[in-house]
């Protein structure tokens, strides 16, 4: 569950005249309520009076589970008064009675307090001022403190900004309020996935603020996110639809050096450990690939691997892939050049040379029907006699010739 609150137009003249944060509250819906990215229940409110604000973060945090995962942001402009009470300012906010038509921090505060749920996400994408009468001094300084006013067990807070960039003086107008991204690179990290900083699938909200964090530094270096954690284990706010394996491993799966490929085996059993329910399928594809691998030592690496995988794993294995494939991964993988290697060289010379692969069993009937059989045919040879009666008598005719010429020649 998710209400997200934006409010860039009021009805007092002097908030009329601040820079109107970044109207990016829509884009962040539209995220999070993507099935496939994060598929939050949204509530929407924009530029809504305080007490309608105020009743709607009593629904979002009444009757919650413990495992609930709740989700605040707020868009707009925080009002500090001349005792360091911090309120959020809404479309019937007025700067000189802040206390009644405004929301206090502390209201929201007892409302995350009172609530079981043990994931509260509070987002905070604020311009900061000081709002106190004229010729009086701020007491608290102009730090927020906003990380202050929220802390509590089971929360997270994420704030754009801890200062005040401006303020008011009865209606003088001190400062300048500056545009902030923060929001625009939230959206930008949980829609294309690049949030993903551990590329295991998941977005989680340490990754998100850090992403967030160095972005926004990196564009306005005056404005200092910040956030605090009192939260048991991690909270994921979304998955990376656009998760593709990561560089390192396909360079390593793709390398002709055998030794590189083994060390990628590696890499995808820590991915398969830490991976979601979209990755894992993915990483026993390639581990598949593997085991088909001309290498004995990456081959058996990867059976092995594959075995100690547990059968619900492979029960689940799509028979297509999860995802459609970038331009990159959809390549076929060029052929990798036949280098010798050193642990396989002597064995290899002494394998016999592959026989023939056995034909298909459509061809092989009627091979065998032409083919002759090898082994000799038992038959009775019933001439024999006579062959060796032909020979003697040959010998006999022979004999009596020679005899006869020699008789002729002597009588002569």
């Amino acid at each position: 569950m998710a209400l997200l609150i934006a409010t860039y137009e009021y009805r007092d003249t002097g908030l009329r005249r601040l820079t109107a944060p970044a109207q990016d509250a829509e884009a962040l819906a539209a995220v999070l309520k993507d099935p496939y990215i994060a598929g939050f229940e949204i509530t929407q409110l924009i530029n809504e009076p305080h007490h309608r604000v105020g009743e709607a973060i009593g629904d979002l945090y009444r009757n919650r589970r413990r495992d609930d995962l709740t989700l605040l942001y707020f868009t707009g402009h925080g009002l500090k008064d001349e005792d360091g009470q911090l309120y959020l300012a809404m479309a019937d906010t007025r700067r000189d009675n802040l206390l009644f038509t405004a929301l206090p921090a502390e209201q929201v505060d007892r409302a995350m307090h009172g609530c079981m749920s043990q994931q509260k996400v509070l987002i905070l994408d604020c311009c900061y001022s000081g709002a106190f009468p004229s010729g009086h001094i701020a007491k608290a300084g102009t730090a927020v403190h906003a990380l202050e006013n929220f802390k509590g067990r089971g929360r997270s807070v994420l704030t754009a900004s801890d200062a005040t960039q401006y303020s008011f003086e009865g209606n003088q107008l001190i400062g300048e309020a500056a545009q902030s991204v923060f929001t625009r690179h939230l959206v930008a990290g949980l829609q294309d996935g690049s949030a993903d900083l551990d590329g295991d699938g998941d977005i989680a909200l340490d990754e998100l603020y850090s992403y967030v964090h160095d972005r926004v530094v990196d564009q306005t270096p005056h404005q200092r996110p910040k956030k605090l954690d009192n939260v048991e284990g991690r909270i994921v706010i979304a998955r990376n639809i656009n998760w593709a394996l990561p560089l390192h491993l396909r360079h390593a799966l793709d390398s002709p050096i055998a030794e590189e490929r083994r060390a990628a085996v590696e890499g995808l059993a820590h991915l398969h450990r830490i991976g979601n329910e979209l990755v894992r399928p993915r990483v026993i594809q390639e581990i598949q690939h593997l085991v088909a691998d001309d290498s004995r030592t990456v081959s058996a690496a990867a059976t092995a691997l594959l075995a100690s995988l547990p059968e619900q794993a492979l029960e689940t294995l799509p028979s297509a892939p999860v995802s459609e494939p970038t331009p990159a991964q959809s390549e076929p993988r060029p052929p990798r050049p036949n280098l010798a290697r050193a642990e396989e060289a002597p064995e290899r010379d002494r394998q016999d040379p592959p026989q023939e692969q056995e034909k298909s069993a459509d061809n092989s009937t009627g091979a065998q029907q032409n083919r002759p059989d090898p082994r000799p045919i038992q038959t009775v040879d019933d001439s024999q006699p006579k062959v060796i009666g032909l020979l003697y008598l040959a010998l006999i005719i022979m004999g009596l010739t020679g005899f006869i010429v020699l008789a002729t020649y002597l009588g002569n």
